[in-house]
């Protein structure tokens, strides 16, 4: 085994992307501290950063069928799942806190706690408007109107005075990206 340090990046790429566990092993101690580094500044904390870590490391292999095994791509992909993997660690971060944050009001407010199904309710709800609202407009406005308001397609094309298509465009964009989200914040 050639030392970690000197493997061509394509080669090891390569390897790693066949399934060669040695390939893993080098590409750890190759990019493992890039990694932790970069989840211990985004996430202020080395537990969490080892998490993500891990996390990193796990799905890189779960997923090394995607990887395209050329000369730079090992860890430029990484560090893409890195960043994935952090944006759900502040994500879940985020959750708890605002469940935390919402039983804390009305423990404070003298109401009686609310049913976890209902906190996660709210928090969803909060995940919804925050992931539509990132969406930007038109795209937010149409998808609110055909989803929440219960418009259709040729209605919200003529109550905003645009092509029906447009409207169509929209709304499977848009339902493309909150399905990433969504995705991203079930796997947190």
């Amino acid at each position: 085994m050639a030392d970690a340090t000197t493997t061509p990046i394509g080669v090891l790429a390569r390897r790693f992307a066949a399934g060669d566990e040695s390939a893993l092993r080098e590409t750890y101690e190759r990019w493992s501290r890039l990694v932790h580094t970069i989840a211990r500044t985004s996430l202020g904390s080395s537990a969490d950063a080892d998490d993500v870590t891990q996390q990193v490391f796990i799905a890189a292999w779960q997923s090394r069928a995607t990887l395209r095994a050329t000369d730079e791509s090992l860890p430029a992909w990484l560090l893409g799942i890195c960043r994935l993997k952090v944006i759900d660690a502040l994500r879940a971060r985020s959750r708890a806190f605002r469940k935390d944050e919402l039983l804390a009001s009305e423990a404070m407010a003298g109401e009686p706690p609310v049913e976890a199904a209902r906190v996660d309710e709210v928090i969803d709800s909060v995940i919804v408007q925050d992931a539509l609202a990132a969406l930007g407009d038109p795209r937010a406005t149409i998808l609110r109107l055909v989803y929440l308001e219960d418009h259709t397609h040729d209605e919200v094309a003529r109550r905003l005075d645009l092509p029906l298509g447009t409207v169509k465009s929209h709304v499977r964009r848009g339902l493309e990206r909150l399905r990433a989200v969504f995705e991203e914040v079930d796997a947190a």
